[in-house]
């Protein structure tokens, strides 16, 4: 189940920058995305191994300090607050399936 909520984010994390490219031709958000989901994508591969778990971990928090970052810059809710809410619960559900 965890290989699997990795691999929606990470697709998640493609659909937001291509959406970012579309919309103001960031290059930035396409490049972010592609390397957010194939990190995450490389991590569901992994399967349930300490390897996976800390470049999950890794690829959250690095999420969380980006959008937290951009949020309190631009005040914009879209993208950060949902980005912010999946890094967490990635975080949380990963340290809850480590830790087992």
């Amino acid at each position: 189940m965890l290989q699997t909520y990795y691999i929606v984010f990470g697709l998640l994390a493609l659909v937001g920058g291509v959406l970012g490219y579309a919309r103001a031709k960031s290059r930035p958000s396409i490049i972010a995305g592609v390397i957010t989901c194939a990190l995450l994508i490389v991590a569901a591969i992994l399967g349930p191994s300490r390897p996976s778990f800390i470049l999950a971990i890794l690829v959250s928090v690095l999420l969380i300090a980006h959008f937290s970052r951009s949020y309190w810059a631009r005040r914009r809710p879209m993208p950060a607050i949902p980005m912010i809410a999946l890094s967490l619960l990635c975080i949380v559900l990963t340290l809850f399936a480590w830790l087992r």
